[in-house]
């Protein structure tokens, strides 16, 4: 299937068409605008810039703006697919996952029974701070429990927390189609740093100091999916985020004010855990 929109921060035209892939193969990137069509992996190895959005980089090709696509095959149980661009950045679709989750199940997915899903079950706590935010992991082998808490200060209306068990049903269903949203305030950065190119008064929201959300060009009243659309926008970023792992995660993640740096940076220790499991097995497996 294809798709073809502009990109959130660049505004350029770009076009994606996803192809299946073989067991194993994972998630990945091909920019078949480049010489070559080299591929990346969407793994944390290839992470080069995770502050306001996810760039991936391998051997000179780069492509950004990938968290969304990511909380879609995330959230579907996707597991192998290749995804064709022909530029840097993904398309903004309408600043959720919803295009793409439309994408993936019109096109159908095939389920490879000879080869499992990958899963990692986290067994130690992991906990990381910056700058007043925090992210921590615990051991829950019941599956994947996701909760964020969104503070933006000292005014209680912009605060908002939500909790998501992730499957299937409650991804689709309650974050699949929450907009990509900023602070009023901090408008002004992305102006100077030239980004936003791509924003339309659809594919996202402001949200003012009275806790009140505006459209980000005209300024006028943004009609909200949710009352909280913004705390479950996070929760799906998490999710794209941490599937940058490249297996599906058991354990019960809290976020406080986090976002795609500390959401990465977690990613990196959880994939740090799983590769110590597998030598230690791989070392008592020797043994035996």
């Amino acid at each position: 299937m294809e798709y073809h929109g502009r990109g959130l921060f660049h505004g350029q035209e770009v076009s994606i068409r996803l192809r299946p892939q073989l067991p194993n193969t994972g998630i990945q990137f091909q920019r078949v605008d480049l010489p070559g069509s080299p591929t990346i992996p969407a793994g944390v190895a290839y992470v080069k810039d995770h502050k306001r959005r996810i760039l991936l980089a391998r051997e000179g090709a780069a492509v950004e703006g990938i968290e969304h696509i990511m909380a879609a095959v995330s959230g579907l149980g996707i597991d192998n697919v290749l995804v064709e661009i022909t530029g840097k950045e993904m398309p903004a679709g309408d600043g959720s996952s919803l295009v793409f989750v439309q994408l993936i199940r019109e096109a159908g997915v095939v389920e490879h029974k000879e080869a499992p899903r990958q899963i990692f079950t986290l067994y130690r706590t992991i906990t990381l701070e910056n700058d007043g935010a925090r992210i921590t992991a615990v051991p829950y082998d019941k599956g994947l429990e996701l909760s964020y808490h969104m503070d933006f200060g000292d005014r209680s209306v912009l605060r908002q927390s939500y909790t998501l068990p992730l499957n299937e049903e409650t991804f689709s269903q309650q974050i699949s189609s929450a907009r990509t949203f900023s602070l009023s305030s901090g408008i002004g950065e992305f102006v100077k740093l030239g980004l936003g190119k791509g924003v339309t008064e659809e594919n996202c929201f402001l949200i003012n100091e009275d806790g009140t959300a505006s459209t980000p060009i005209n300024k006028k009243r943004a009609s909200l999916r949710f009352a909280d659309e913004g705390v479950r926008h996070k929760l799906l970023d998490m999710v794209g985020d941490l599937y940058l792992t490249g297996m599906e995660l058991r354990a019960r993640v809290t976020g406080t004010r986090s976002g795609h740096l500390l959401n990465v940076l977690l990613a990196k220790k959880i994939v740090e855990l799983a590769e110590a499991e597998s030598s230690l097995s791989r070392i008592a497996d020797a043994k035996v």
